[in-house]
């Protein structure tokens, strides 16, 4: 009997692990939309003028806390060397603040930019490996 019910629990979270990936796949921009925002092979992601940096690397993001000013803008960027999605909490959802979210990975030589207008303390973290996390503390 407990091996019926092992087999039935593994059965189960194969299943569920395959509807997961499907429904991460087709989560994000169609597909010539994302395609615009992607730089190509060798082309250099510019900064917006005034930005604060948040960089990505392969121990998390550096700085993992900032303040910032209600307007001000964040730009992400990776040196890890691979895909990356900051986003707002909660994973998966991202519903804390829902705009914070590209809707799609970003390319390794490419910078995500973002202009936070609601005041408060926002935390976020990397959709594609959520143990890097950190917070944004937005003042008037």
């Amino acid at each position: 009997m407990k091996r019926h019910n092992l087999v039935i629990a593994l059965s189960v979270l194969i299943v569920l692990s395959v509807l997961g990936y499907f429904a991460y796949r087709s989560h994000g921009m169609p597909a010539e939309q994302a395609a615009a925002n992607q730089l190509a092979p060798g082309e250099a992601a510019s900064i917006p003028e005034g930005a604060t940096v948040v960089t990505l690397t392969k121990d998390g993001f550096v700085p993992d806390t900032l303040t910032i000013k209600k307007g001000q803008t964040i730009a992400f960027r990776t040196t890890a060397g691979k895909l990356f999605w900051p986003a707002s909490n909660l994973h998966p959802s991202h519903l804390l603040y829902p705009e914070f979210d590209p809707q799609q990975p970003i390319q390794p030589n490419n910078v995500w930019a973002f202009t936070f207008e609601k005041v408060g303390s926002w935390k976020f973290h990397d959709h594609l490996a959520p143990y890097f996390t950190g917070v944004v503390n937005v003042t008037e």
